[in-house]
């Protein structure tokens, strides 16, 4: 269950930022309206945890493979649970210095108040994954400056 706000950064192995020395990297951060809520909020021993366990953790880390597409395995409604991520990743195979796949899961729990009925709010969630020392610095500020002629300056004599 998620408690607390974090974020991850994934670094390359080889690759470092020319300034700081530091790896370059991708960061997820998670972003909630409102209250972070947990991931899944069924019992250990429910079926829908059984076949939901991707829904277990917040970021699960697999190297990338064509025929793994869904967090749940293939056959979600027709497995026992157990496929999917938790079959992946108990092959502990090695995510370094490959490409790599990240899973972010995240939940959306809505406890209902009398102000919900009839129309329920919308609960927004989500993520940005944004790049981190890639470049020497921010490479919109090499751009050429745009002059708007509308705009005087009041020291400006004609």
């Amino acid at each position: 269950m998620q408690r607390t706000a974090r974020s991850w950064k994934i670094e390359s192995a080889d690759k470092r930022n020319p300034v700081n020395g530091h790896p370059t990297a991708f960061k997820l951060v998670p972003f909630t309206r409102g209250a972070a809520q947990p991931t899944l909020l069924t019992g250990p021993d429910c079926a829908v945890t059984a076949r939901g366990q991707f829904a277990t953790k917040n970021l699960w880390v697999t190297p990338h493979k064509d025929d793994e597409r869904w967090p749940a395995g293939d056959y979600t409604i027709q497995n026992g649970g157990g496929e999917g991520l938790p079959a992946w990743t108990a092959e502990d195979r090695n995510v370094e210095a490959a490409d790599v796949v990240l899973w972010h899961a995240f939940g959306v729990a809505h406890v209902p108040r009398p102000e919900d009925f009839p129309v329920m709010p919308c609960e927004t969630t989500g993520f940005s994954l944004k790049p981190e020392g890639f470049f020497a610095g921010n490479p919109g500020i090499d751009l050429p400056p745009t002059r708007n002629e509308q705009s005087k300056c009041c020291s400006d004599k004609k």
